[in-house]
């Protein structure tokens, strides 16, 4: 039996990425994996991403609201220590099974919340080219929490 994992864990590891992946159906039932930065929550089992660039999953949930968003610890010193150990003393990565809304545009509330989260990379010129004119979102509800398994080497 796969153990619980608490909600305020979820938001813990996602904190801490930088880029989470998320997994649709492609109309032929093909998965479909894209690189999204954008994940926040805005209560427990509910977020959103903002949509920008990704055509094809934009496409898919239009079609099939089916998606999975998964978050990997990030940190050389993590997955050193735990290879030390032989377990890991946390969740290494957390795999979210969603059912995602239909998209919309964001308000300027939630524009500022992910300008928030890369605040560090205003300066950069990519960050303006990425991220500075993200106009439409996309809700999530989330169905089921998932850890990812890795054997004996998952937390107790």
């Amino acid at each position: 039996m796969k153990p619980e994992i608490p909600w305020s864990d979820v938001v813990s590891l996602f904190g801490k990425v930088t880029h989470t992946a998320i997994a649709t159906v492609d109309p032929d039932g093909s998965p479909r994996v894209s690189p999204i930065g954008s994940v926040l929550f805005t209560g427990e089992k509910q977020g959103y991403y903002l949509e920008k660039f990704p055509d094809s999953m934009r496409r898919n949930l239009d079609q099939d609201p089916r998606m999975s968003i998964m978050a990997v610890a990030p940190g050389f010193a993590f997955w050193l220590g735990a290879l030390w150990r032989g377990r890991f003393k946390s969740q290494p990565a957390i795999r979210l099974v969603c059912e995602a809304g239909v998209r919309r545009p964001a308000t300027d509330e939630e524009r500022r919340a992910w300008l928030d989260k890369v605040r560090l990379f205003r300066r950069l010129k990519g960050h303006d080219i990425l991220w500075k004119h993200m106009g439409e979102l996309r809700e999530f509800t989330v169905i089921r929490i998932e850890p990812v398994e890795l054997g004996k080497m998952n937390p107790a």
